[in-house]
């Protein structure tokens, strides 16, 4: 999975989303307007990100479906991503992708766009540099814990069994993951070292849900 990232103030527009070309990719385009449509949690997120003066253009511009060929050299491994500003680009046109064949239901691609959206809000809000396994670590905490992906039902889906602090650990095994993922070394002692102070912030979120 990429590592994700939101909006600048200077950024262009994103390109506009190519047609879609497979079934895999027009199923997740319904869902994705949908979800853009009437899921609380992501039309909230589109607004708070807007208060905080970052313009992403239309939502269904700013959020497209790729089949895993189209979605870069980790569409094979990741659900979704977002286009991260590393300074390498001349031009940055921030976005969310998602793998059409990674997001089969409306369940696993709300909490996806949650996820993402919540990297989205964290760019805007902290101007995250990527490049920081520190800053990298804090996003995917907040990420993981903030879009549903850890309640209690999605660990028991995973087979993981045990009430006790189950969110906490799920957040920090799957923020570690995703750092893995993304080539960062010592992954599991990155997100402990920044753990607690990323974890108790719920931006714009008054609570974990």
């Amino acid at each position: 999975r990429r590592s994700t990232t939101t909006t600048d103030d200077a950024a262009p527009a994103p390109a506009p989303a190519p047609e879609p070309e497979t079934a895999a990719e027009r199923r997740c385009c319904r869902l994705r307007d949908a979800a853009l449509s009437r899921n609380v949690r992501v039309r909230f997120l589109f607004d708070e990100i807007a208060k905080l003066g970052c313009d992403v253009g239309s939502p269904f511009g700013f959020v497209r479906c790729a089949s895993v060929e189209r979605s870069g050299p980790l569409g094979d491994k990741m659900v979704g991503g977002f286009a991260v500003n590393d300074g390498s680009q001349k031009r940055y046109a921030p976005g969310v992708v998602v793998v059409a064949e990674h997001a089969p239901d409306k369940a696993v691609f709300e909490r996806t766009l949650v996820h993402e959206l919540v990297h989205a809000y964290d760019q805007c809000r902290a101007k995250v540099d990527w490049k920081s396994g520190a800053h990298h670590a804090c996003a995917e905490i907040r990420a993981s814990s903030l879009s549903g992906e850890c309640d209690l039902s999605q660990e028991i889906n995973r087979g993981v069994f045990g009430l006790m602090a189950h969110h906490g650990k799920c957040v920090r095994r799957r923020a570690a993951l995703s750092l893995a993922l993304a080539g960062r070394a010592e992954p599991e002692a990155t997100v402990d070292a920044v753990f607690d102070r990323c974890y108790a912030d719920t931006a714009p979120f008054e609570r974990h849900p």
